[in-house]
Order: structure tokens, then sequence, then C-alpha cells
């Protein structure tokens, strides 16, 4: 049986329950509530968890033998989720905007300020973790994560771009009195900002950092007209209502699979038809997707207008979603087959449906904690200037709620991050160990990568790949297999260590212009390969031989 068709079943099951379709001739009143917003919210939050945990296990870009399928649907859906989040956003700004008396007054302190707080926190949360789990951060890479412009957690992106569309939405509405005229502004702030993120293309490090940043913005100004016009667009739907929704949802289904053709084949954000013509294919591409984006949008608010939301989980996940998204992507790291690509992760979890489960079980714990962590810090923010009011005293138990047991959950993940910086590693049953002056600077599941700090010599770097690629040598078990069939491994001799370890050592001239030395080490279960490339340039060869030749002598059982 497979395990996926159940996970999504429950997944499909867990939307419906406590929804209500209303009768035949009316309507739920109360679609675009804040209440039946939370719960769609939380329902596109769990979607965006899942999307990139489908990202993690079975994206293209992923090594071929960390795929594992299950989690394909959502892997290209993300930006549809995340528009979702920008109309509401931008709905609930234009109504609280004409519900609320001097709503824009202290709007940045209240809504602004905190926001940019929230992401800092949670940069500084992801800088500590990439730094426990193992990631080496030299030459000012810890203080760069912390200003927030090299990102430590990825996905705080989001967090970024609504406080920039925050603030231009305050500086439209606070200064041009007219509504039609600041909503325009809005509008053409949205323009430019999406012309200059497909300037500005996939930077290795700052904001925009790639198509993501603005594939899905258009919703946000579109979910302030809405919110302008919502009694008017709402009756102008109900007179077709279902040749709308018939409509909306093909529309969804035909412009998504349009603009995954288009991007892939036709377009697409990484100069498929030249560097010339980038920015202009970056820009078609986007326009897709916001066509995608609207249409599956609006499908979801029709489907709201005789459907009334009531799961109560779904509910609380939406009131959870700032904290969800800014956590998950932890534990999504953590459980993958590395972490963020820089170091080894805690624990691999390869079977999918234990993987969703290990990342949900520990990306809610961490979201309430980090909301109670945040709402401390910029609680006071919020609160200066509201009505004055004597609050309920919290009762013993909310008070362990809200911090003990949450601690607890933050010292069973600690518990298990590993906080050794031992430099060695074990392959097979041998530990692999290079000389001194050696440290780990990248290290995953499957590869290492030791770089000599010392000053008095100059080897290269020392590569371990635990299952080789290539030349079909990943399917060697023996050294005598390697001296019969690796052709491409000039002066190979068979070499027994001190520890009686065999291995095959060699040089290589296929990979590059300079010799790469290769030592094939047997262990218990299969080969696996050292190497060093000696770049005459920037290493000295004699230097090199030596420090392969002391890692080599010193693998032992």
């Amino acid at each position: 049986m497979d395990w996926m068709y159940l996970v999504y079943f429950l997944l499909g099951s867990l939307l419906f329950i406590g929804a209500k379709p209303v009768g035949r001739d009316e309507w739920n009143e109360e679609y675009t509530s804040r209440e039946q917003t939370k719960v769609l919210q939380g329902v596109m939050a769990l979607c965006i968890i899942l999307h990139h945990m489908g990202q993690k296990t079975c994206a293209s870009w992923q090594p071929s033998q960390y795929v594992v399928h299950g989690l394909d649907f959502f892997v290209p859906m993300g930006y549809l989720f995340v528009g979702v989040f920008f109309f509401c956003s931008g709905l609930g700004l234009i109504r609280s905007l004409r519900t609320k008396p001097d709503y824009l007054k202290g709007f940045c302190r209240r809504r602004i300020l905190p926001l940019a707080i929230t992401f800092y926190l949670s940069e500084i949360i992801y800088t500590v973790i990439r730094w426990l789990v193992g990631e080496k951060m030299e030459n000012g890479q810890f203080l760069r994560y912390l200003t927030g412009w090299y990102m430590a957690n990825f996905n705080a992106w989001h967090v970024v771009v609504i406080v920039f569309f925050y603030l231009v939405f305050w500086a439209s509405f606070r200064f041009c009195k007219n509504e039609g005229i600041a909503l325009s502004l809005v509008f053409l702030f949205t323009l430019a900002y999406t012309v200059l993120g497909a300037v500005v293309g996939h930077p290795k490090a700052g904001w925009p950092a790639g198509e993501w940043w603005y594939n899905s913005i258009i919703l946000f100004p579109l979910g302030l007209l809405f919110g302008k016009f919502e009694e008017e667009v709402t009756a102008f739907f109900r007179r077709k209502y279902w040749l709308w929704l018939v409509a909306f949802f093909a529309a969804a289904i035909l412009l998504f699979r349009w603009s995954e053709d288009a991007v892939s084949h036709t377009w697409g954000y990484y100069g498929l038809n030249g560097p010339s013509l980038r920015v202009r294919d970056s820009l078609l591409s986007a326009g897709t997707q916001w066509l995608a984006g609207i249409a599956f949008t609006g499908t979801c608010f029709l489907l709201m207008m005789k459907v009334r939301l009531g799961n109560r989980v779904l509910a609380w996940l939406g009131g959870l979603t700032l904290e969800l998204y800014l956590m998950h992507g932890l534990f999504v790291e953590m459980f993958g087959f590395n972490f963020h690509d820089v170091a080894r992760s805690v624990m691999y979890i390869r079977k999918v449906p234990l993987y969703m489960a290990a990342v949900l079980a520990c990306s809610v714990p961490a979201a309430v904690l980090f909301r109670n962590f945040r709402l401390s810090v910029t609680g006071p923010l919020v609160r200066q200037g509201a009505p004055e009011g004597k609050k309920p005293a919290r009762t013993v138990a909310a008070k362990i709620a809200r911090w003990v047991l949450p601690l607890l959950f933050v010292g069973l993940i600690v518990s298990i991050i590993p906080m050794s910086r031992e430099e060695a590693r074990v392959v097979g049953g041998l530990k692999i160990k290079p000389p001194a002056g050696y440290e780990l600077t990248f290290s995953d599941s499957r590869m290492a990568k030791w770089v000599y700090k010392g000053s008095d010599k100059k080897p290269g770097q020392i590569v371990l790949d635990e299952e080789i690629r290539g030349y079909n040598a990943e399917k060697f078990m023996t050294v005598e297999a390697v001296m019969e069939k690796c052709f491409w491994l000039e002066d190979r001799e068979i070499y027994v260590n001190p520890n009686g370890v065999r291995m095959v050592r060699g040089f290589c001239m296929d990979t590059s212009v300079y010799p790469e030395r290769r030592y094939y080490v047997e262990c218990s279960s299969h080969m696996f390969l050292l190497s060093m490339i000696e770049d005459s340039r920037y290493y000295d060869t004699q230097d090199c031989e030596e420090a392969m030749q002391q890692t080599a002598d010193a693998i032992r059982r």
C-alpha cells in the first residue's frame, strides 16, 4: 500500500471537516470575514509547508539519489498559496481602514515595526541553529546573517516583502485623501517592484533574491481593490455564480499548466533565450504566474461564497500562520537529506509520510513558542495607545501551556542537535580524520570537504564522497574491481594502510586540467572516495601528497 494516498485523503478530509454548504438560494454572507479567511489561511499555511517539504524531497534540482516521490503535486504551486496570503493581507488592511477610526495613526508602530522585529528574531534563531548543526561561518558570515541582508531563514522573504508593501499602503493612504489615487499608487509600486525584481534576477545575496519575491505580489493590491468594491463585486458574481465558479476553476487549471510550460520551456527566469532577454522573459513569466494566482485565489473565494468553513484546527493554524511560516523551515531541513546544503541534517528521514509527520509535529510547537516569544517583545508596541482595561489574570495552567511546555519541546530539539565540532567522519565502520590544521567546511549526508587553515603548508582541499558517482564507480565493492575496471585512474595500485584498511590510489585527469589524487577505500558495505585536486596555482604538490597520505594512513575501524 502506498501510504501517500492515505496522507492525501487525510489532508482532504481535514479541509472539509466542519465545512457546511449553505442552502440553494442562500449565501455565506461572511465569506470574507476574519474568521473565514483565517481558516483559509490555515489551509494555505499547511499547503506551503507541504510545498517546501516537496521541494526538499522530490524537486528536480535535488540529487537523484535523495529524490523520494510523494509530494510532487505541491512542488510547483507555492506561489499560488502565497498569493492567497497577499490577497487576504490587502483585504484586511482596507477593511480595517474603513471600519477603525484613525487606523493609520500609529500604523507603523503597531503593524510594521513588530513585523520587522519578528523578522530579525527569526534570523537570530536560524543563525544560531545553523551554527549548532555545523555550518562554518567565516569572514563575517555570522554578522551578515544577523543583518538580514544574507538571509539565514530563506522563508522570511515574505515578511520583508509585506513590510515594504505595508509601508507603501500606509504612505499612499496617509498622504493621499483620494482612495482611488492611493490605490493606484500601490499598483504602480507593485509594477515598479516587479520590474526591479526581474532586473536583479538571482543574486548570490541580498533582496530580492529570486522570482518568488514578486511572482504573486499582484494579489496584494488586488486584495485592496476587492475590499474597496466588495459589495459590488460580490453582487456581480452572484448573478451567474455557477458559471463564474466553473470558469475560474477551469482558468486556474489551464493558466497554471500554461504558466508551468511557459516558465520551463518558453521564457523562464534564468535567461533561456539569452542574457539580453532575461528581464523581458522574467516579466512575461511573472505575468503568467500572476494570472494563474488570480484564478486560483478567485476560485477559493468563490467556493467560500457557498461553503461556510468551520474547522477549528485550521482556524487555529490560521492565527498562527506567521510563526508557522517562519519556523517550519528549520524542521524541513533538520529532517531532510542535508541542512540547506551547508551542513548535515540532524536526522535524515527518507520515508515521506514519516518526514511529513516529524516536520509538522515539530513545527507547530515551535511556532507556538516563537509566537509567545515575539509577542513578549513586540506586545508593548501594539498595546501602546490601546484603551485601558483590566486584563483577566492568567491561570496557572495557562502559564504552563504558554511557556513551560514549549520550553520542554525546545529542550528536546536541542538535545538531538549535534553539538560536537568533531572534524572526523565515519563511513561504513571506518573513521576518516584529516591531519592537523584541516577544518570541516562543508558536510551533508553524502559528502564532506576539509580545508587547510594552517599557514605553514599549502595542501589542497580533501573531499569525501560516500556514494561515488560517475563511470559506474558506485557499483564497485572491492579494490580488485577498482583495479580491473577503473580505466580512468592512472598509476593505480592497491595500498593497505597501517590499520589494515585496503584501498586503491592513483591519479585522475578527466575531471580537471590538474591532477586529481584519488583513494578508493574499501569499507564494510561499499567503496568510498577521498580526493584532492592538486592545483599548482594555489597548492604545493608535495604538501598535497603528504596530506592525502596522512589521511589515508589514519583511517581506522
